[in-house]
């Protein structure tokens, strides 16, 4: 049952991670066709800097789960590394889940009231004259704590089987 949970979290937050990795090539483009606008036609695009920013945003907050998934989350290795699986593992359920759920507290909690107060005020781009909806990028702050929350559960039930597999 756990496995099962385990691999439909793992393959749900990996085609979230895929598609903002895609993103980035669209980034790239927009990017791209700033500078031909610029150096071309010499005429700047106000909407391409705040569309590149936002997509900055989804990027952090929603490729972070992601990276967490696959090991490639923040971590000091110094301690961590030397100490046996076992000790691992307890910190990790432990005092980590701890800062985790303290951290998730900041983004869900407070994320939401930032991204509802702008989507209430129907919130614009001050940048030029396209006037953009700026609640698009807050909202994946506290979309991003949530999937984050869905990585770390992931992320724990993976390591407690393969800690339980191991004692067999």
């Amino acid at each position: 049952m756990l496995e099962k949970i385990t691999i439909g979290l793992e393959s749900f937050l990996s085609v979230i991670g895929r598609a903002i990795a895609y993103l980035v090539l669209f980034m790239a483009a927009l990017v791209c066709f700033e500078l031909v606008s610029r150096w071309f036609f010499s005429t700047s695009q106000p909407w391409v800097h705040d569309v590149s920013a936002w997509l900055l945003t989804a990027f952090v907050f929603l490729g972070g789960p992601y990276a967490l998934l696959r090991g490639a989350f923040v971590r000091v290795d110094v301690l961590y590394g030397a100490l046996r699986p076992r000790v691992q593992l307890w910190l990790d359920t432990v005092v980590s889940t701890l800062l985790v759920l303290l951290f998730l507290y900041v983004l869900i909690g407070y994320g939401k009231d930032f991204f509802m107060s702008s989507f209430k005020m129907n919130e614009r781009s001050a940048t030029g004259s396209w006037g953009g909806p700026v609640w698009v990028a807050k909202m994946f702050v506290p979309m991003g704590g949530f999937l984050l929350l869905l990585a770390w559960i992931t992320h724990l039930l993976k390591a407690w089987q393969k800690h339980l597999a191991s004692d067999q």
